[in-house]
């Protein structure tokens, strides 16, 4: 059986509510014959009448046993037509057996009738249980005062609450059941999340290790070569490739900063970046953000990013979020040098250069 989350609690609870109403099903069987069997060894003792009821309770038991072994719970016509079989024969055993004949205090019914009635109704809730035995006991009261047994009510009572009171807090052990259901769902679930805040923690740190490992091979070198002299500082292609590293810098920072939209949170960085250099660049967002691979978000954002830290004037960039396409778009003057394609070849590159102006398009299909 399926077993999806939201219903977890309801599932635990019909897997431990079946197995204990099986259980109770068991006890039921094993008191009609191990202990009232005495009714079909002792027939002398026994009117027809009893042995009647005796074999319609074996009967009603084979059929929850029949239903329970098909399904974890029992069919609402097994149900509803068992409870009224047993109050039938409650009316029977207390109401039609002659006056000299009226069930004793310790008579076999009493008890296994209750029984078979937890088995029936367990799964419900408590007031069922309650209401099924109070019928159950009040008709064997009224038979007692209508057959002229009244003195032996008290008898009656003591027996029955002996029996039915343990009955009851069988039943009220089915409140327990849920508590443990839910109990265990709510341990299952916090488990279940640290493991994956564990994981999400350790993809973390492996995309970052790997993000740093980038850097290197692309920061180190040019550090180096500024510190030995090798590169000149003033040069346009080396203040250019200054200008894309720090951008890259301050995306791979921004990465943990928890943004409702990673992607714009980013964008924002570069463009931090892009007007520390002298630009001017007017944001433009469109759309409800959706969920962006990490990988997807870098590809698109590389090539705006080298496009925008060289700007020195005006820039336009967009970004429209829709429900089966992401696209970021910039407009500005076109860089000195070729842009870096996206590595993912999920992400898609336009590029159009007219009177000195570049527009570049980078877009991801989510389906």
């Amino acid at each position: 059986m399926a077993d999806p989350s939201a219903g977890r609690p309801a599932y635990i609870q019909r897997r431990l509510v079946a197995m204990t109403t099986v259980v109770l099903l068991v006890v039921a069987l094993t008191v009609q014959v191990g202990l009232d069997g005495q009714v079909l060894l002792a027939p002398e003792r026994s009117s027809r009448t009893e042995l009647v009821v005796y074999g319609v309770l074996a009967a009603l038991g084979g059929v929850c046993a029949a239903a329970l072994s098909r399904r974890w719970r029992l069919p609402g016509q097994v149900r509803w037509f068992g409870v009224a079989v047993l109050l039938g024969c409650s009316v029977v055993m207390s109401g039609l057996l002659p006056p000299h004949e009226v069930l004793p205090p310790d008579h076999w019914s009493i008890g296994l009738i209750g029984w078979y009635g937890l088995v029936l109704l367990y799964d419900l809730a408590i007031g069922w249980v309650c209401a099924f035995l109070l019928t159950h006991v009040t008709a064997i009261g009224l038979s007692m005062v209508v057959n002229g047994a009244a003195d032996e009510l008290a008898g009656m009572g003591v027996t029955f609450v002996s029996v039915a009171g343990f009955q009851v807090g069988v039943a009220l052990s089915a409140q327990l059941l849920r508590r443990i259901a839910h109990r265990a769902v709510r341990t299952s679930r916090a488990e279940e999340e640290r493991r994956i805040r564990e994981e999400e923690a350790a993809a973390a740190v492996r995309n970052h290790e790997q993000r740093y490992a980038d850097l290197r091979r692309t920061t180190i070198p040019l550090l180096a070569g500024l510190a030995d002299g090798r590169l000149d500082p003033r040069a346009d292609t080396v203040r250019r490739q200054c200008a894309v590293e720090a951008a890259r810098m301050r995306r791979l920072l921004t990465e943990g900063d928890g943004a409702a939209d990673p992607l714009v949170h980013e964008l924002g960085a570069i463009i931090d970046v892009a007007e520390r250099h002298g630009a001017s660049v007017h944001l433009s967002v469109r759309g409800t953000p959706g969920e962006v691979p990490d990988h997807v978000r870098r590809a698109l954002l590389a090539p705006i990013s080298e496009a925008l830290v060289t700007v020195r004037s005006q820039a336009r960039v967009t970004v429209l979020h829709g429900p089966e396409q992401v696209r970021v778009s910039a407009r500005c003057v076109a860089p000195e040098l070729p842009l870096t394609p996206p590595e993912q070849g999920e992400v898609s590159l336009v590029e159009s250069v007219m009177d000195g102006q570049v527009w570049l398009e980078t877009s991801w299909r989510s389906r």
